[in-house]
């Protein structure tokens, strides 16, 4: 049977029910678009080391593996003949019946149709004909899931098992059905090319990699293919079979997707120097530092994709470094983008603004970087150099394609592109850690995160800064970008021995789970700088020249107890006297408004506050400032005279700032030497003469802990809340022996981590019952919370031979990209509620914050209609996260009943509750006074009562 020819009772089929103009789509026509639309992608969208990968299955012939991804797609639906499924249209069903296909017309005399969605039919309609042609039945399902998923859940076992043919016959037809639906998938395999492939293929059993990622491309092609603005319904009842390629290279011109990153290859042979000077506008002059140098050696002479982890200090430009590599590893293995991830919302933002810079400048040179960059922590949408959407701001639902109600909203055509909810897929993504772990993550959909990470070079900041719990997620997504032979450059200053060990083993487990590779190379101090890199499944280590930069720090204990604003004035006083900029670190937000409230009342206009509970606008606005100050010379052009910024952690990673002196909390000693790195961190003249006298030596002072005592009193939140004791007077073990004396940066960093985090005791021997505790405390807590991780985590990649079937079952649904409840999914503990901020002007009209501007601040609110997507877009910019005392359901019930329903059609903002406060900015949760001003952010006051 050639591709024009088929059945009038195979014609007849739908696979889009009737539309307002009376149209509808032939199955066949379905099919055709969606080989067609893939056939597209696998030629322009996917990246070279994508391609390569996918045709390793078939030894590396790219036009057999085209030919087979075609055919997956081609006959991804169908399942939709069958009567379970045509059932669902009373008009479509009759003319079906009209051509022999006979079927029931109402959905109650099909029992049981719930057990054979479309997709699971159809997984077993492909099984079956494959044995038809005498494939193994081990073949035929690992081809067969890849239908069985495309609506984002593979099926489980059990579910497949209940919607096998021969358990429920009259869900699949009998008779005619049987042969229309062998007719049209033999269609497709002629059409596809595939036929003449078939008796080869069904020699080989395709690897879970292969599954997951064409998965993903049979979900992406479905989705462009269903579009009605994209590919017309037919008018007639029995269209005739017609090849028609220019349907879909117009639908796909229409919608420009865009093109893979395309690096240049003269990249991995150009002088290290001049790389450099062309991406990063070094000072006249200047030349790359030495880590810097290695990072570009190292990625030159991996012999194959895998895993490069920087050690540096603060400062010493790992960023550069990293982006440096990572060009340099696309075009040696032809990624078509970049992923940068990193803890925190605030520290995205700083990353975005310099991931920009950098593409700026590789555009500059005239490569091609195309396509689109996403600041993916759902708070930012920015969507640059990306051109082409169907119609700018219409969003056309695709990917509903049937009557299940399955619960959520349609899949977006524009979401995918834009990055609401698959902001991975952008070539170039700047987003929070948690974006990265969520491909650990049981969620429908999980296969494009996948797809989107395997197509990209991937940089991990600050690896050393998550949790026991996250550390699970991390070490699981590691093994699978292994799967993928994804490069991933890992950055810290401060990386315990341990954890550097857990990140090689995970992604070598990955690369080949039967190799045990040798990392006896990896254990304790190896040096500092360092870079550790797999080559193929053996670790290599080098240690990098240093770069003279050196600073010497004095460390001071302060004030013994745990009330310290008298002697933190009285040091202020005295060593501000001449001017001068000071960094106060406070470990929770309370204590930070309440040193700031302080400090205020005795440096009146000195005092700069920065935490996370501010609103997303002002966060962003107090980063600029704070780096416009206190960011490195060419920024802070006006470097205030005297200035104290109290602050959280959010000044400690991946924010480029430099103060004289600092005073911190005590904290885990890898984040004690984070905040040691913002203390005299750029030469600001010679010999420094720029800073005042009283502080040219830089100086650190340790509070928030009471060392008269033995073991020493640690703040109650700090240690029940945040870090632990354990973390806490490990550090102070190891600072205790430096008071008075002094920490050499970056020549103490590895040793003092590595003392820190190692197995041996230490602190003095009155410590040691206490210590003990709270290691044997924390050691049950780091097991408890990794056997949590694993709840809904995916499992390891499975054995050859095996299929991803129930790879997401029992999962969290659909992972929440956007939310604090999202990222509560791979984060321990209760999930930070999040609302949008909103002020009432006093007369009962709601406005967005004045305070921002002439063109988004008090604009007004509607609250019985859906607010246009210009106001959407700036309410969305006044998420503000909320204190762990609201996060409970009786503070979520009560914000949600003030929310206006209306808000809930609006795609930007649906997602959290209002939260208003009044024209001096109070609110109340729960009979609780909450208080928002730009200056101070969220405050948090007694009872009402």
């Amino acid at each position: 049977m050639g591709p024009e020819s088929l059945s009038a009772s195979a014609r007849s089929v739908w696979a889009k029910s009737v539309d307002e103009a009376g149209g509808w789509l032939p199955l066949w026509q379905h099919m055709d678009d969606s080989a067609d639309v893939v056939a597209g992608l696998f030629r322009d969208w996917l990246p070279v080391s994508v391609v390569r990968l996918l045709a390793e299955e078939f030894d590396g012939d790219i036009d057999q593996c085209r030919a087979a991804v075609r055919f997956l797609a081609g006959v991804h639906d169908l399942g939709k003949a069958t009567p379970a499924f045509a059932v669902q249209c009373t008009v479509l069903a009759q003319r079906m019946g009209e051509h022999d296909l006979y079927l029931p017309l109402s959905k109650s005399e099909l029992p049981d149709r719930h057990l054979t969605h479309h997709s699971v039919a159809g997984q077993h309609l492909l099984v079956r004909w494959l044995l038809e042609q005498r494939w193994p039945k081990s073949a035929a399902r690992s081809w067969g899931v890849v239908v069985g998923g495309h609506h984002g859940v593979p099926p489980a076992a059990v579910d497949e098992r209940a919607a096998r043919p021969r358990e429920v016959p009259w869900l699949y037809g009998e008779g005619r059905w049987v042969e229309v639906q062998r007719e049209l998938v033999a269609r497709m395999a002629t059409r596809s090319g595939a036929l003449e492939h078939l008796p080869v293929w069904g020699e080989r059993v395709l690897s879970a990699r292969f599954q997951v990622l064409v998965t993903a491309l049979v979900i992406i092609a479905d989705w462009i293919a269903s579009n009605s603005d994209l590919l017309a319904f037919h008018g007639d009842r029995l269209p005739q079979v017609t090849e028609a390629p220019e349907r879909v290279l117009r639908a796909l011109e229409v919608l420009r997707l865009p093109v893979p990153w395309q690096p240049d290859v003269d990249v991995v042979d150009v002088e290290v120097a001049a790389l450099f000077a062309s991406r990063f506008q070094l000072p006249e002059g200047a030349t790359p530092r030495p880590v810097q140098v290695a990072a570009c050696e190292v990625a030159r002479m991996m012999p194959e994709p895998g895993l490069l982890v920087i050690e540096a200090a603060m400062g010493e430009g790992k960023t550069e470094a990293a982006l440096a590599a990572a060009e340099i590893m696309a075009a040696r293995w032809g990624a078509g983008g970049l992923l940068v991830a990193l803890p925190t919302q605030a520290t995205s933002d700083a990353m975005f603004a310099r991931v920009m810079a950098w593409l700026d400048a590789i555009g500059a040179d005239e490569q091609q970087v195309g396509g689109s960059i996403m600041l993916g922590h759902g708070k930012a949408r920015f969507n640059r150099l990306f051109q082409g959407l169907v119609r700018a701001g219409r969003l056309a639902e695709i990917g509903c394609d049937d009557h299940d109600a399955r619960g959520g909203r349609a899949v977006i055509a524009h979401s995918w592109l834009s990055g609401r909810k698959k902001a991975l897929l952008a070539n170039f993504a700047v987003v929070t850690i948690d974006q990265l772990l969520f491909a650990g993550l049981k969620a429908r959909h999980l296969m494009l995160r996948h797809l989107a990470l395997a197509a990209k070079v991937v940089v991990i900041d600050e690896i050393h800064a998550y949790d026991a719990y996250m550390n699970s997620y991390l070490t699981k997504v590691l093994t699978w970008l292994g799967v993928y032979r994804i490069p991933v450059v890992a950055l810290s200053a401060t990386l315990p021995a341990g954890q550097r060990r857990m990140l090689v083993q995970a992604y070598l487990r990955g690369r080949d789970r039967h190799t045990a590779a040798d990392l006896a190379c990896l254990d304790g101090d190896i040096g500092y700088p360092a870079l550790t890199w797999t080559s193929g499944d053996a670790v290599s280590t080098r240690i990098a020249d240093s770069s003279g930069r050196a600073t010497r720090v004095l460390v001071e204990r302060f004030a013994d107890g745990l009330n310290d604003h008298d002697e933190l004035v009285a040091l202020l006083r005295d060593k501000l006297s001449r001017g001068g900029t000071a960094l106060v670190v406070r470990n929770v937000v309370s204590r930070v408004l309440e040193t700031a409230e302080r400090l205020k009342r005795e440096f009146p206009g000195e005092v700069t506050i920065a935490h996370s509970r501010f609103i997303t606008a002002d966060r962003f606005h107090n980063d600029q400032a704070l780096l416009g100050s206190f960011g490195p010379p060419d920024r802070a052009v006006a470097r205030p005279a005297r200035r104290i910024v109290v602050a959280s952690q959010v000044v400690e990673q991946s924010l480029d700032v430099d103060f004289d002196l600092l005073v911190t909390d005590l904290a885990p000693i890898d984040l004690i030497l984070q905040r040691i790195g913002r203390l005299h961190r750029h030469q600001r003249g010679a010999d420094q003469n720029e800073r005042p006298e009283p502080l040219r030596t830089a100086r650190v002072y340790v509070t928030g802990a009471d060392f008269t005592q033995a073991p020493p009193a640690l703040e109650p939140l700090a240690e029940r809340h945040v870090y632990g004791a354990h973390a806490l007077l490990r550090a102070a073990a190891v600072l205790r022996e430096r008071f008075g004396a002094s920490i050499e940066l970056p020549g103490d960093i590895a040793p003092l981590v590595q003392t820190a985090y190692g197995p041996d005791d230490i602190g003095p021997e009155q410590w040691r019952e206490a210590m003990t505790a709270a290691a044997e405390y924390w050691e049950q807590r780091t097991a408890n919370r990794e056997d949590k991780a694993k709840t809904f985590q995916i499992t390891e990649p499975p054995m050859p031979g095996t299929t991803i079937s129930g790879w997401v079952s029992a999962g969290v649904g659909e992972a929440d990209d956007e939310t604090a409840r999202g990222q509560g999914q791979v984060r321990d503990g209760a999930p930070s509620l999040e609302v949008l901020l909103v002020c009432d002007d006093g007369s009962g009209q709601w406005r967005t914050p004045s305070w921002l501007g002439d063109d988004d601040g008090g604009l007004l609110i509607p609250t019985q209609q859906t607010p246009p997507d210009h106001v959407a877009e700036v309410m969305a910019s006044c998420t503000l996260r909320l204190p762990l005392t609201f996060s409970n359901a009786a503070a979520e019930d009560e914000l949600w009943q003030a929310t206006p329903p209306a808000w809930e059609d609006s795609p930007l903002i649906y997602r959290q509750p209002a939260l208003r406060i009044d024209q001096d900015g109070w609110g109340e949760i729960t009979g609780r006074r909450v208080r928002y001003t730009s200056a101070n952010g969220l405050e948090v006051y007694d009872d009402v009562s």
